[in-house]
Formats: C-alpha cells, sequence, structure tokens
C-alpha cells in the first residue's frame, strides 16, 4: 500500500513562489506574505500536515489583509496541487481500497438484511400459529363459559333489570340537571367566547379601518404628491416652449427685419445705379450729338474754304487775294466742345462709385 508523504518547507515555499511568479513579478503584498508565511513555517517544529498549512496560511492571512481572498484561496490551491501531485499514487489506492471498503459494506449489510428479514418473516409465521391455537382456545373456553353463564345472566338480568330501571330513573334525573347545569354553562361561555370574539372582531375591525384610513390618506398624499409634480412640470415645459416660441419669433423677425432691410437697400443700390446709368446715356447722347454739330459746323466751315479757294483761283492772276480770318467764333466752339464733353467721365466715375458702395452695404446687411 502507498504512504501519503507530507510537503516539506522547500516544496511548500516553491510551490507559493511558482504561484506568486507566473505573471513575472511579485507585487509588494505577495512579498509582504510569503516572508510572513515562511516566518510561521520556519516557527512550526511538527510534520507538515495539510491541517496545519491551512492553519499557518489562515495565520498569514490575519497579519497581511492586503491579500485579496481570491488570492488567497489560490495560493492555498497551488500548495494543495503540489500535495496531490506528490501523493497521487497514494491518494489514488486510498480512493480504491475505499471503494472497496465501501462496496464490502455494503454486501454485508444487504447479507444481514436478508438474513435479518429472513428470521423476521420465520417468526412472525410461528407467532401467527401460536396466535391462532390461543384464539381458538380462547374461543373454546369463551363459548364454555358463556354458554354457564346465561342461565345465570338470565336469572340475574331479571334481577338487574329491576334494579337497573330504579337506578336508571335515578341516573336519569341525576343526569338531567348535569346536563341542565352543564348546558347553562356551555350556554354562558358560549356567549362569553361570543362576547370576546365580538369585542375582538371589532377591535380587529377598527384596527383595519384605520390601517385602511391611513393607507388612504398615505395614497392621498402621494397623489397629491405626484399631481403638483406633474402640475409643475408641466407648467415649466409650458414656460420653457413659450421662452422658445418668443425667441423663435424674436429672431424671426430680426430676421426679416434684416431682410427686409436689406432689400430696401438692394433696391436703392439698384435705383441708384439706374439713374446714375441713365443720366451717363443722356450725357453720352448730349456728348455725341454737340460732337455731331460741332463736326458738321467744322465740314461746313471747311466747304466754305475750299469754295473759297477755288473761287480765288479762278480770278484774273494780278487780283489780289484775299485771304478771310477764321470764324470768330471757332475759339468759342472748341471751347464749349471741350466743357460739354468734359463731364461725362466725372458721371461714369460717380456711378462707379455709388455701385461699390450699394453692394458693400448689401454685403453688411
Amino acid at each position: 500500500m502507498e504512504t501519503v508523504e507530507e510537503l516539506n518547507l522547500t516544496e511548500i515555499l516553491t510551490a507559493l513562489q511558482d504561484f506568486m511568479t507566473q505573471d513575472g513579478a511579485i507585487s509588494t503584498e505577495q512579498r509582504s506574505f510569503y516572508q510572513t508565511f515562511r516566518q510561521h513555517l520556519n516557527a512550526h517544529e511538527d510534520v507538515f500536515r495539510l491541517e496545519d498549512i491551512e492553519r499557518l496560511l489562515a495565520a498569514a492571512k490575519t497579519e497581511v489583509p492586503e491579500i485579496s481572498e481570491e488570492e488567497f484561496v489560490d495560493m492555498g490551491e497551488a500548495i494543495l496541487t503540489r500535495y496531490r501531485v506528490k501523493n497521487a499514487d497514494a491518494i489514488n489506492e486510498r480512493i480504491r481500497l475505499a471503494a472497496e471498503e465501501e462496496a464490502r459494506k455494503r454486501a454485508l449489510a444487504e447479507a444481514e438484511r436478508a438474513a435479518r428479514e429472513e428470521e423476521e418473516e420465520r417468526l412472525r409465521a410461528e407467532e401467527e400459529e401460536r396466535l391462532r391455537l390461543e384464539e381458538e382456545a380462547r374461543l373454546r373456553a369463551e363459548e364454555e363459559a358463556r354458554q354457564a353463564e346465561e342461565a345465570e345472566r338470565l336469572r340475574l338480568e331479571e334481577e338487574e333489570r329491576q334494579r337497573q330501571a330504579e337506578e336508571a330513573e335515578r341516573l336519569r334525573l341525576e343526569e338531567e340537571a348535569r346536563l341542565r347545569a352543564e348546558e347553562e354553562a356551555r350556554l354562558a361561555e358560549e356567549a362569553r367566547q361570543a362576547e370576546e370574539a365580538r369585542l375582538a372582531e371589532e377591535a380587529r375591525q377598527a384596527e383595519e379601518a384605520e390601517r385602511l384610513r391611513l393607507e388612504e390618506e398615505e395614497r392621498q398624499r402621494r397623489a397629491e404628491e405626484a399631481r403638483l409634480a406633474e402640475e409643475a412640470r408641466l407648467a415649466e415645459e409650458a414656460r420653457l416652449a413659450e421662452e422658445a416660441r418668443l425667441a423663435e419669433e424674436a429672431r424671426l423677425a430680426e430676421e426679416a427685419r434684416l431682410a427686409e432691410e436689406a432689400r430696401l437697400a438692394e433696391e436703392a443700390r439698384l435705383a441708384e445705379e439706374a439713374r446714375l446709368a441713365e443720366e451717363a446715356r443722356l450725357a453720352e447722347e448730349a456728348r455725341l450729338a454737340e460732337e455731331a454739330r460741332l463736326q458738321a459746323e467744322l465740314e461746313a466751315e471747311a466747304a466754305a474754304k475750299q469754295a473759297y479757294w477755288e473761287a480765288q483761283e479762278n480770278l484774273p492772276g494780278d487780283e489780289a487775294k484775299i485771304v478771310p480770318d477764321l470764324p470768330s467764333n471757332a475759339e468759342a466752339l472748341a471751347t464749349e466742345n471741350a466743357s460739354k464733353s468734359s463731364p461725362l467721365p466725372k458721371i461714369i466715375a460717380g456711378a462707379t462709385v455709388v455701385v461699390v458702395l450699394g453692394a458693400l452695404g448689401a454685403m453688411l446687411l
């Protein structure tokens, strides 16, 4: 049979170290717990049984409460796993032997139960036979005694009948008196119990009515609070909706005002542009008409001069040729032509400035 080997100090600490270093690093709480647990192990003087290890682990957990319960359980499981691995064969042997012993006990108990049932069945049959024989003997004896007693009974019955008749009368009277007393007591008790029940029922009904009244008052109070809260909520929602509506109306009115101002400014700009353009057109038409008039006058003067020179050339050779002066209004015509043609650039420049200012005003609006 395999023997169970307990863990030694090195194996316990190695199992604990393997668990703590499985993530690559030992935390401060784990290091403190390891040192405290090792001190408890060093102070233990006997072999390390499982109950000893559990007790020392619990003592270390008490001194290092920073270790979580889950981590503490995992540490104990790691040491228990090392114990299972070391004693796997012994534990399996114990399990097998325990199973065999349990099977043997069950078989023995089953055999004992069958034997006990068989013995009980035999004893029950013997007892039934004995009782049957005794019952038959008893019945025979009873029958003989009954027959012997029947005659005596008949004699005694007559005497007894007379005595019983007298006794029965006496008992009847006593019983009637007792029954009357009992009935009176019963009725009094029933009346008392009914009165107590009535009073208890009235108290219960009063208590129930009070409870229902308080519940109804509480329900009405809660309903009133809920109604007031709902009214306050609806009033707040209505106020916020009204404020939002007024703000939206103000925004739309402001947008409409700005749009109207922009439209009016645009119409004024377009009207000013049209007026300036019309003035420029009329000025240009006047300038062109004046230029045409001056050109016609110049052409007429040139034609007159040409006719004059041609007439001079046809005169006799010795006759003095008279050169006529230029028309006296030639310089005045030139000055007038210049003065009439000069406003056009000024008008065009003014129209351009107005158009630019109108565009800037529209952009600002």
